[in-house]
């Protein structure tokens, strides 16, 4: 049973103070409160979270810039310290904040594919099939054998939605990094994504995207200022976060005005 537990939950960066403080700690429109210490300036990222996720659960998580969003997932995914409360993780965990790192330009398509397969865990006796499906996948053809420094963007790009076919994990954690997909491939990952999610046992989803999250989760978490402000059933919260992005506009229109 995979399931993740997060109770009463604080999460602070700590940055060292520099420059004007007064300028650094003015508040904006977007980003957590920044707390000024004798030393250090203290980023509150999530302050007092409780959550609870079990087996079959589809979450979203939705909230303007700096609300907490990547932070909390960085956290369900073990990557991350806190400073206050407690945090259960059961289950393999398959964090997908950033698909393309680690890539080494030296290296060639397969080669970085082959790493990729011992990072993910891929086992030994399937480390060849994996990466000959993402050499199909990418549709590269004898690019997947030269190196990376001579692939233009869309090329880099393919290869690294194609490496979306190692992905394992009961626990599948994604901020949206799907973004700009060649047109050729947009189905091709659009089925991978869904193969992906349909295996995984609990699924938590950072993204802007009102389509993205209704396609893919049943329930929605919406995050201001570090702390979660509703927590209940797509439709709902996304409804009462959209009623509150409108009002936030008119608002500041009004100022500008």
């Amino acid at each position: 049973m995979a399931k993740i537990e997060i109770e009463n939950v604080s999460v602070n960066y700590f940055l060292r103070k520099r420059g004007d403080v007064k300028k650094m700690t003015e508040r904006g429109a977007v980003g957590a409160e920044v707390i000024v210490g004798k030393r250090f300036l203290e980023v509150a990222a999530l302050k007092d979270v409780s959550i609870s996720v079990r087996d079959g659960d589809r979450v979203g998580l939705v909230g303007i810039n700096g609300s907490g969003k990547s932070t909390l997932l960085k956290l369900c995914a073990g990557a991350l310290g806190h400073q206050s409360g407690r945090v259960t993780i059961e289950g393999k965990v398959s964090p997908q904040f950033k698909l393309g790192a680690g890539l080494q330009n030296k290296l060639s398509g397969r080669q970085n594919a082959e790493l990729k397969c011992l990072y993910m865990g891929v086992p030994q006796r399937s480390l060849r099939r994996m990466v000959e499906e993402v050499k199909e996948i990418s549709g590269l053809g004898g690019y997947f054998e030269l190196p990376l420094h001579s692939y233009s963007a869309g090329m880099r790009s393919r290869l690294v939605m194609s490496l979306l076919r190692l992905v394992r994990g009961e626990i599948l954690i994604m901020d949206e990094w799907i973004n700009a997909v060649d047109p050729s491939l947009h189905a091709t990952v659009g089925g991978l994504q869904a193969q992906l999610i349909e295996r995984a046992k609990i699924l938590l989803l950072a993204s802007h995207s009102r389509r993205v999250l209704e396609e893919w989760v049943e329930r929605l978490i919406w995050l201001d200022n570090g702390r979660i402000r509703a927590d209940g059933p797509i439709h709902e919260v996304y409804a009462e976060y959209q009623a509150w992005l409108d009002a936030r506009a008119e608002q500041a229109e009004g100022a500008a005005s």
